[in-house]
């Protein structure tokens, strides 16, 4: 048995003294499938230039389906 990938998100740490502790996570969802680390650490580097902060982290949240046996 194996399992089934139902959906995927990152979570990205922005680093910034105008947060909170100097941190702040962003969730996004629907992944999608076969993306690579690089896709995702140009993402991440992207947003974090627009808001003016650094990337702190990345981290691929993935949620699969186990099998039941009948």
């Amino acid at each position: 048995m194996n399992f089934e990938l139902s959906d995927q998100s990152i979570q990205y740490t922005f680093l910034n003294e105008k947060y909170a502790n100097g941190v702040k996570t962003r969730n996004l969802n629907n992944v999608k499938e076969g993306v690579t680390a690089a896709e995702l650490a140009d993402v991440g580097t992207a947003l974090s230039a627009l808001q003016g902060d650094k990337l702190g982290a990345a981290i691929l949240i993935q949620k699969q389906l186990v099998p039941l046996a009948d």
